[in-house]
């Protein structure tokens, strides 16, 4: 196991300790927390592209780590809470929407969890979980009406409205993938992505600068650079960059404003790799207050993009006060 990790603090004896998972299509974020929800350990490393089988490894192997490096035996762990990119009917618990995780279609997703972690498993999609974190410890406490959009190697949501998430029939709610704007929504390779998340995500961003640059632009930039790199080349100058920042600003603000038209947020969080990055957050601003009829208050979410993983301790919270 690889990647940054948060110093342990051991778990005083008394203490209910869960496994929260944010599991995403380019990176693993996982950490063990105790009953205050406060961290004990944390861990960041890629995500394994694999079979679906090879991922849930990867979790297992995730929990015991940080079993070792927060000092507890396996067995006190109570439950576990994963935030995963797809989606989970509030039904039947059946899970749908694996394209950043193919793998995962292969399983009956909770069974396959809670058998291999051995412990009670509550499951969400991360957007839900973005939501759920930060309007328990981030830039969303005690608003009712909110979403988080959280946009980097996918595009999902969060909404909360009179102080509830939003599931829908099918636990689609929120999944703005599949918005028919910024690209052809009856291009059928956008069934698969979602017309949205085809023009917003990461590899959109990556995608335009590289057929700027196969164009002969001007810029400073290297291929393969993403927004961050942008914003910073923007900054100083560097005229494609800052096209290639309003552009993504305005698609960013088309989806809030399509949330905001159905949903009516008082807040809309920005969060995720893409959307957390703080030079997008004015452009977004300006063009939002242009479209929207009532815009919302937008800003940046407060927890980064551990906003999934805190919503999925909580989630884990939630289920170990039952277990």
């Amino acid at each position: 196991m690889s990647g940054p990790a948060r110093r342990a603090r051991r778990p005083s004896s008394e203490a209910r300790i869960v496994f929260g998972v944010d599991l995403g299509g380019t990176k693993l974020r996982a950490a063990l927390a105790d009953d205050t929800g406060t961290i004990l350990a944390e861990l960041v490393e890629p995500t394994v592209h694999g079979s679906g089988e090879e991922i849930v490894a990867q979790v297992v192997a995730a929990l015991t780590a940080l079993e070792a490096r927060a000092g507890v035996t396996r067995g006190v762990v109570r439950a576990a809470g994963l935030g995963l990119p797809l989606a989970v009917d509030p039904r039947t618990g059946a899970a749908w929407s694996f394209h950043n995780v193919p793998g995962l279609g292969e399983l009956d997703v909770t069974a396959a969890f809670r058998d291999a972690l051995g412990v009670p498993v509550a499951l969400d999609n991360d957007g839900n979980c973005a939501a759920l974190g930060e309007g328990r410890a981030g830039a969303a406490i005690g608003v009712a009406d909110f979403a988080v959009l959280v946009i980097g190697t996918g595009i999902g949501s969060g909404i909360v409205a009179g102080g509830r998430l939003l599931r829908g029939a099918h636990g689609g709610a929120g999944e703005v993938a599949f918005l028919p704007l910024g690209s052809d929504p009856w291009d059928e390779r956008n069934r698969v992505l979602g017309a949205y998340e085809t023009a917003v995500a990461g590899p959109a961003v990556r995608a335009r600068l590289a057929a700027a640059l196969g164009a002969g632009a001007a810029t400073t930039l290297a291929t393969g650079a993403g927004l961050a790199a942008i914003a910073t080349e923007a900054a100083a100058g560097d005229a494609l960059a800052s096209r290639i920042l309003d552009e993504e600003a305005r698609y960013v603000a088309l989806g809030i404003v399509a949330i905001s038209a159905v949903t009516d947020p008082e807040v809309v969080v920005l969060s995720g790799g893409v959307g957390a990055i703080s030079a997008l957050l004015e452009p977004v601003r300006e063009h939002v207050a242009t479209l929207a009829a009532r815009p919302p208050r937008v800003v940046t979410g407060l927890l980064g993009e551990r906003a999934p993983l805190v919503g999925a301790i909580g989630l884990a919270l939630d289920l170990g006060l039952q277990a």
